[in-house]
């Protein structure tokens, strides 16, 4: 609603009388740039605002006054609707386009229905018809300023509503995928549990008739003579019984109720003994193991055998995926986790662990393949190279030491998996020691 004169006209004369005493109001600092050709108009307004304490800018022309908005960026303007070389109007669009922040109140003296819907459309706060008096013009200015700095609040608390949605809805996003992801590994380990119940039982029905399957086929093989083709049939049949007999084994590695002793150790006594057990197979695929071991690092409480075990699994896994030859590279460290990390499921957070990582240089794993690597029998291998037990029984025996084990791969860029079992806490040894990256 425009602001109709309430009493007298407002001259200079006028303003320059107004004593000391009626202003400034207490606190205010907003900045309002006055934009009118006439230059009494002009001071009279901007004497008026200076009185009552606010920073006051003038200018007596559109150019001026849009070159004093974008120096300046005043909070408020009052501007002059009829003027020769830009119009309030083409002025009132420019101020708009360099920022919404500003608020500008229309002053004309053509009070139409026709000039308010324009200008009020095209981005005014508000508008007042000349003549006016001071109180009329302190009562606009106080109005559109306070409009502006709830609405600017209101702004503000938007968008950061907005962030704190985006981040809300960021965090849930990882949540759910840390749920899921427990949720597949409790399931997979409910899995491993129910299969190595059966698999106790299993076990003897099948190794006693495979038992009698290898030694029939040996007194076969004994009686056939060298030439004879039957033999290659009977080399067959007994390649398959180990095979059988290997799956027997690792299943087996499911059944067991009882942990084998655990004892403190340098965790780089089983990995010494894995690397020296699998060197002449390594050394034959034409294979390098190269060690990046860290000095000094503290003992674990583990069971020797079991993490050999794990190391001679995951070095088998890296071979066959390595045909024609390459590099398995075997880093071992010390490190803590942080106070909270999703990607470790809060097993190691807080906790120092000893990371041992394998990377090879092989064929790696396809994206469609990566998420079930650690199912027990998933396999790849189409030539009989292994059970698809390994790296399910690598996972069972690392999340029996309260460790974790991932896997990172590139199809044509290798593989990589990171073991991280945690050590004995000691105090004083652990300064300084480096921190893992969350996530």
């Amino acid at each position: 609603m425009a602001h109709e004169k309430k009493s007298s006209v407002v001259f200079v004369e006028d303003v320059e009388g107004i004593p000391s005493t009626h202003g400034p109001e207490q606190g205010v600092s907003e900045k309002i740039l006055v934009v009118d050709d006439e230059r009494d108009i002009c001071k009279v307004l901007s004497k008026i605002l200076e009185l009552a304490g606010y920073r006051v800018l003038s200018a007596y022309n559109g150019m001026d006054a849009l070159k004093v908005v974008k120096e300046e960026n005043p909070d408020m303007v009052f501007l002059d609707y009829m003027m020769p070389d830009l119009t309030g109007l083409d002025v009132l669009r420019g101020i708009k386009s360099h920022s919404d922040e500003i608020y500008v109140v229309m002053v004309t003296g053509r009070g139409s229905e026709e000039v308010a819907a324009t200008v009020m459309k095209a981005g005014a706060s508000d508008y007042i018809i000349k003549p006016f008096d001071k109180d009329q013009i302190l009562s606009v200015v106080r109005d559109t300023l306070r409009i502006r700095k709830a609405e600017l609040t209101a702004k503000g608390l938007q968008e950061e509503l907005r962030v704190f949605n985006h981040q809300l809805e960021a965090m849930v996003a990882e949540r759910t995928s840390d749920l899921i992801a427990t949720q597949e590994r409790l399931i997979n380990q409910q899995n491993m549990a129910s299969l190595g119940e059966m698999s106790g039982g299993m076990a003897h029905e099948i190794r006693n008739p495979l038992n009698s399957i290898s030694l029939y086929a040996q007194l076969l093989m004994d009686e056939l003579p060298d030439d004879d083709n039957k033999k290659d049939y009977l080399h067959k049949i007994l390649g398959d019984v180990d095979r059988i007999n290997a799956i027997v084994t690792n299943l087996n590695l499911f059944s067991r109720r009882l942990r084998r002793d655990r004892e403190l150790i340098a965790l780089k006594s089983p990995l010494d003994e894995a690397i020296r057990t699998m060197y002449t197979q390594l050394a034959g695929k034409g294979i390098k193991v190269n060690e990046d071991i860290e000095d000094g690092l503290p003992d674990t409480l583990a069971s020797p055998e079991e993490m050999e075990e794990v190391f001679s699994h995951l070095m088998i896994n890296s071979m066959h995926a390595m045909p024609q030859g390459g590099e398995i590279k075997v880093s071992m460290r010390l490190l803590k986790g942080p106070e909270r990390d999703a990607s470790l499921y809060d097993k190691l957070a807080g906790r120092h662990y000893i990371e041992v990582s394998f990377r090879d240089t092989g064929m790696g794993i396809s994206k469609e393949n990566i998420d079930k690597i650690f199912i027990p029998f998933f396999t790849t291998k189409t030539d009989w190279q292994g059970t698809g037990l390994g790296l399910s029984v690598a996972q069972r025996v690392v999340n029996d030491h309260e460790g974790t084990i991932d896997v990172e791969s590139e199809e044509g860029k290798g593989t990589t998996f990171t073991i991280r079992i945690p050590v004995v806490e000691s105090g004083s040894q652990f300064k300084d020691i480096p921190m893992a990256a969350n996530g």
